[in-house]
């Protein structure tokens, strides 16, 4: 009877493509990073399935398959609708992929989710390896369009989504309204995920194995114009601290999982709903080191206090310049004497922090990069993550750039936070590049940083930080300079 109901299902394969490390970060400082669970697409797994449908899905960037690999899957499930979800770096690698398939299954509906398409849907769909697009947040569209093409039925009342008429224009629909409960949404499939220990983030980031990622927001309620929030909006939305508390207990018991790694943008913003997820989670006898990533303004020295006790070890912070003006440009709305304070209180309170810093901001000068980089090694950081400014489609930026500098669009793969799409007026590409391996090199040549690795090479893990700064070592220092 099962196998019966098994084939009543329709079947859906989701697919996340296949992008090497290379691709991802246009260098060998690309292996120093981990992998994460790609969420999004597991999170529609789970909502579809939730809602009779049969999924199989495969992340081929972290498995490191084949487009051969891929369609001999695609043969083995036989399914009925194939998703694929695209970054924009990503989305070449998606395009490729997505016209063998059609060529092995022209009469299999392909279609495409994610940040690409969100924000660039012409281009998108101007493929016709794709056959329809899904906007946005991904679940109730993906749903309501499979409903529709099973039952053979029109999709242009659907709100979300991309496709073609008779004529073969794209039509959009109009914007569907973000999901406001997210505790109606079942946690990701992750009995779909076929090893969960190849999830591991960089080397410098966890303590204790097995280590997950977990969002638990949506939305972003900042105005940072590099930032683009298509896909989960401005409005922010969360995830009761019950309804989290049950998906950690679950991980917990079922995947034996010792570390978590929040990933949403701004963790901290509510302290009422962290205070109670913590207390559930003390209740329960579940104590384990976590990380976060957090705005500086989110937090203070009494819920720092309380996030050290609770097992919080480290939080990435976006700090993204050492220039007041440049701050301003940006709408990122912190004062670095706030940025200075912060990261001393989690020092005093053994809270390791990291920093984020983009080099090539709108008006950004010699003088103002310069200015970062001296603000960065005057802080008590333990990590710095440097890239070049990157305007994604979407983005407030990427309206302008061309008000600032000069924007190459050409190639959507070079759209990776490490090679210089954009640069401002007065700057060039080789400057951006010299001046970030210049940060990096300042940052960790410091007898302070390396005392502290060398001290993190001694305990679990310690053979993959000495790779990691190797690799970031080769990255700032090229052979061709070496040889010098």
């Amino acid at each position: 009877m099962k196998r019966d109901a098994m084939k009543e299902q329709k079947r859906v394969y989701l697919l996340y493509p296949p992008i090497s490390k290379m691709e991802r970060y246009s260098s060998e400082v690309g292996s120093v990073g981990g992998e994460q669970i790609p969420l999004g697409i597991f999170y529609i797994a789970s909502y579809l399935r939730k809602n009779g449908y049969a999924v199989s899905v495969t992340d081929a960037e972290t498995l490191k398959l084949t487009e051969e690999d891929l369609v001999q899957e695609i043969k083995d499930f036989s399914p009925d609708f194939i998703g694929i979800s695209s970054t924009t770096v990503a989305f070449h690698r998606a395009l490729g992929v997505a016209g063998i398939i059609k060529k092995r299954f022209p009469h299999t509906p392909i279609i495409l989710g994610g940040p690409h398409i969100t924000s660039n849907v012409e281009h998108a769909m101007s493929f016709e390896a794709f056959d329809y697009g899904v906007i946005g947040e991904g679940e109730i569209t993906a749903l309501d369009l499979l409903n529709a093409l099973s039952k053979k039925k029109s999709v242009k009342d659907i709100p979300g989504i991309a496709y073609r008429d008779e004529n073969r224009k794209v039509i959009m629909t109009p914007k569907r309204d973000f999901i406001t409960n997210l505790d109606m949404l079942p946690f990701p499939a992750y009995d779909l995920i076929q090893d969960i220990k190849l999830y591991t983030p960089p080397p410098s980031n966890y303590k204790t194995l097995p280590v997950i990622n977990i969002i638990t927001s949506r939305g972003c309620p900042n105005q940072c114009t590099f930032c683009d929030r298509n896909i989960f909006g401005q409005k922010y939305r969360e995830r009761s601290a019950e309804n989290v508390f049950e998906e950690i207990k679950y991980l917990w018991k079922t995947y034996h999982i010792r570390e978590v790694a929040f990933v949403d943008d701004t963790f901290l913003i509510n302290k009422r709903r962290i205070h109670r997820l913590f207390e559930l989670l003390n209740r329960e006898g579940l104590h384990f080191p976590w990380t976060c990533m957090a705005r500086i303004n989110n937090v203070n020295f009494e819920f720092l206090q309380f996030l050290k006790k609770n097992g919080c070890w480290n939080i990435a912070f976006g700090i993204e310049s050492g220039d007041e003006d440049i701050l301003k440009v940006i709408k990122k709305n912190i004062s670095l004497s706030n940025v200075k304070q912060v990261i001393d209180w989690c020092d005093k309170l053994k809270i390791k922090t990291k920093g984020f810093f983009i080099v090539g901001h709108p008006l950004e000068t010699i003088e103002t990069i310069d200015k970062t980089i001296t603000f960065a090694c005057s802080l008590k950081l333990d990590a710095v993550v440097v890239t070049v400014n990157t305007p994604i489609p979407g983005s407030q930026q990427y309206a302008e750039a061309h008000m600032y500098g000069s924007m190459d669009t050409s190639d959507w793969a070079q759209f990776n936070y490490w090679r210089p799409v954009f640069v401002p007026k007065g700057l060039t590409e080789q400057l951006l590049l010299k001046k970030q391996k210049e940060f990096y090199l300042r940052f960790y040549k410091r007898p302070r940083i390396i005392v502290n690795y060398l001290l993190s090479f001694f305990g679990r893990g310690g053979l993959r930080r000495f790779k990691s700064i190797f690799k970031l070592w080769a990255y700032v220092y090229p052979k061709k300079e070496l040889s010098k």
